[in-house]
């Protein structure tokens, strides 16, 4: 029975690996011929000032084809479909993401601007935010301003955040209402209640796996490829619990990656954009509430966590200290600095990424 199960997840894996195959060549050129192009960070690595251009939102090719194929063969409303509902969400967020940086030199984000700041800036609402009521609003604003990056997207990072809250809200309250979880799996104790404290986890762990991935998206093959280990620690995981349907959704996974990869390797010919790495961020998420194998995510996605983290404590230290933590954040910029190459950078990204993930492996399995 278990031979039959991997033989079928691997004919999903070889359906969707075609499929994606055959149309990463014709959106690259879709991206090419509309100058749908990639910016890049002006205070960024010199080396990076090649990669101008370069055709982005690759990761919605791989989302489509994830999506398409586990409604139409791999449906079930227990285990894939709330997953394929919040990375379809996360998607949404990331290509809203990277049209307005896309479009950024069009007249519409400007328009748009121009208009708000003549609202903002008027004396009926420089008298309403004097007010009282308005400074907790004001100040959640200065704090995502501190602890933000640079705002290349037209997308202010406290927007982002209300984005994202408003998922990872929704995660908590479905995973915490409607199914009535109130607990996460830890080794070798088994099953630990929180109460109240579990939909705060939830949403605090989806929005940091979120952001943690985009962040960790800056190198030729990083994000995709640590995806790629991931997922297959997850699929390992959940075929030994008997989630089949999971293990499944998985194998449609990598297999729809494996093409991103060939072109997104360096020196990429695309880029997985927003839209795909906010599509990773939430599956990855919300795969790891099903299971309930949350530690076992933080431990096999920890290159993943670490690289993430690095962007806001450095913002944090710049800007409340003067001083820098690393000498570019996120951290594999500063192994750059350091005068690794962007391919070392990231093979050995992929080292660590493949031995925690035998690491979370044998930690879900106790």
């Amino acid at each position: 029975m278990a031979t039959i199960e991997i033989m079928k997840n691997l004919i999903f894996l070889f359906l969707s690996g075609f499929i994606s195959f055959a149309l990463y060549p014709l959106w690259i050129n879709f991206v090419y011929k509309f100058q749908m192009g990639e910016s890049v960070r002006g205070d960024g690595p010199k080396t990076h000032l090649v990669k101008i251009g370069t055709p982005t939102m690759g990761g919605l090719v791989f989302a489509l084809v994830v999506v398409v194929i586990n409604i139409i063969l791999n449906r079930s409303r227990n285990q894939t479909v709330f997953p394929l509902f919040i990375a379809c969400l996360g998607g949404l967020i990331g290509l809203l993401e990277d049209f307005t940086k896309v479009y950024r030199k069009s007249g519409l984000p400007g328009f748009f601007e121009y208009h708000f700041s003549r609202i903002a800036k008027s004396p009926k609402l420089f008298h309403l935010k004097r007010l009282f009521i308005f400074k907790p609003w004001y100040l959640f604003k200065e704090f995502w301003r501190i602890v933000g990056s640079s705002n290349e997207s037209g997308i202010q990072t406290y927007q982002k955040f209300i984005f994202q809250a408003l998922i990872g809200g929704f995660v908590s309250f479905w995973t915490y209402v409607k199914l009535g979880w109130d607990y996460v799996w830890l080794p070798l104790i088994g099953n630990v209640h929180l109460g109240w404290i579990y939909p705060l986890f939830v949403f605090i762990f989806f929005i940091v796996v979120l952001n943690s991935i985009a962040f960790t998206d800056g190198l030729d093959g990083l994000a995709g490829g640590l995806s790629l280990i991931v997922l297959i620690s997850f699929w390992v995981v959940s075929e030994a619990m008997g989630y089949n349907n999971i293990s499944t959704f998985c194998a449609i996974f990598v297999g729809a990656l494996l093409p991103f990869m060939y072109f997104n390797v360096f020196p990429a010919r695309v880029f997985m954009g927003n839209v795909g790495s906010h599509f990773i961020g939430a599956s990855f998420s919300v795969l790891a509430v099903i299971l309930h194998k949350e530690i076992f995510f933080i431990i096999a996605s920890l290159p993943f966590l670490v690289d993430g983290i690095s962007s806001p404590l450095q913002q944090i230290s710049v800007k409340l200290t003067g001083k820098r933590l690393f000498r570019m954040a996120p951290i594999h910029h500063h192994f750059e600095l350091l005068g690794w190459h962007e391919s070392k950078v990231t093979l050995r990204f992929y080292l660590f990424g493949i031995f925690f993930a035998f690491l979370g492996i044998f930690v879900a399995m106790m």
